[in-house]
């Protein structure tokens, strides 16, 4: 028997999410017309530690939560998902969400945010005890969301990854860098960034996101050659072929470059935490010592499958994925 998998930490804002039409994709008029909504517990840090506790590996979610019955149906999500949720604090203030119409060949309808002055933005940089929620733990995964949502949230997240370091626990670090949550702070975005980034052995950064990070200038070498401590760099690749949208996967080394060819999305259901759940895939493929080409494998699957499912996250288990790989 291999030796179980430590825990992966997981931090950052849960919201709910609104999709009008109440069903799991949206319909009944959009956004402007429905007059109802299904409601999904979300958040890209969240998606992860749901991701890697149905895919067997233990995830612990640290947070801020409402003082209400909307933080306790976050918190109760995680426990059904198996997700510790003991780093998750309790404070006073409302609950974040996000509106989204359903996707429309591969892309979001209407989408915006409504996460100003919730529990988790105004929290205090002091809230949460890492070094009892680090205990033992394999990663800290964090995501450049956090960066965006202001200076109390980039407090907790400095903290947590210096709580980290001194415990010697590696960060994971997705940039996953959002326009619409930069509005008005966009020059504040690449160094903020850079700052995290340059911390963590293992970064997900779409092209996107690396040119944001390292400059249209800086490409040789890439994100290695700018930040010495990263080890592992992964991303999905996206492309429409024939007009239906396809989904690529690449795992970087410093020694390897695995690249899996794009393949079409069916079926496509919801795009929105496809990226998670890739996340949490590569999380799990490093957990149990899986060289690179498995890994991308992998999780690119893992990905694909996320899109068929409604709501935020993927609930899979190893065993789906890898009986789906054939």
């Amino acid at each position: 028997m291999p030796p179980p998998l430590k825990p992966v930490v997981s931090f950052g804002e849960i919201l709910l999410r609104y999709s009008p039409g109440g069903g799991g994709g949206g319909g009944g008029g959009g956004l402007r017309a429905s007059d109802a909504f299904a409601i999904h517990v979300a958040g890209a840090e969240a998606n992860v530690a749901i991701g890697l506790a149905s895919l067997g590996c233990p995830a612990r979610m640290a947070s801020v939560l409402p003082d209400n019955v909307l933080g306790d149906r976050a918190a109760d999500t995680l426990a059904a998902h198996g997700v510790c949720a003991a780093g998750c604090v309790r404070a006073p203030g409302r609950m974040g969400t996000f509106y989204l119409e359903s996707p429309r060949n591969g892309r979001e309808g209407g989408f915006f945010y409504d996460r100003t002055h919730s529990a988790f933005a105004t929290a205090g940089a002091a809230s949460i005890d890492w070094d009892r929620v680090l205990v033992d733990a394999a990663w800290l995964h964090v995501s450049g969301i956090t960066v965006a949502l202001g200076p109390g949230p980039i407090g907790q997240l400095r903290g947590a990854v210096a709580a980290a370091q001194r415990r010697g626990v590696p960060i994971s670090f997705d940039c996953n860098y959002r326009p619409v949550l930069w509005q008005g702070r966009e020059h504040e975005a690449p160094g903020l960034l850079r700052e995290f980034a340059s911390a963590a052995p293992l970064v997900f950064a779409s092209e996107m996101d690396e040119r944001l990070l390292i400059g249209d200038s800086e490409t040789a070498g890439g994100l290695f050659a700018c930040f010495d401590a990263v080890e592992i760099v992964a991303s999905t690749r996206r492309c429409d072929t024939g007009g239906s949208p396809c989904l690529g996967a690449r795992i970087q080394t410093r020694r390897q470059d695995y690249l899996v060819d794009p393949v079409p999305i069916e079926p496509f259901v919801d795009r929105i935490g496809a990226g998670d759940a890739f996340a949490a895939g590569v999380l799990f493929g490093l957990g149990n010592g899986w060289d690179t080409a498995r890994v991308a494998r992998f999780v690119h699957r893992t990905c694909l499958m996320k899109h068929g499912v409604a709501g935020d996250f993927a609930s899979f288990r190893a065993a789906e994925v890898i009986a789906a790989l054939g």
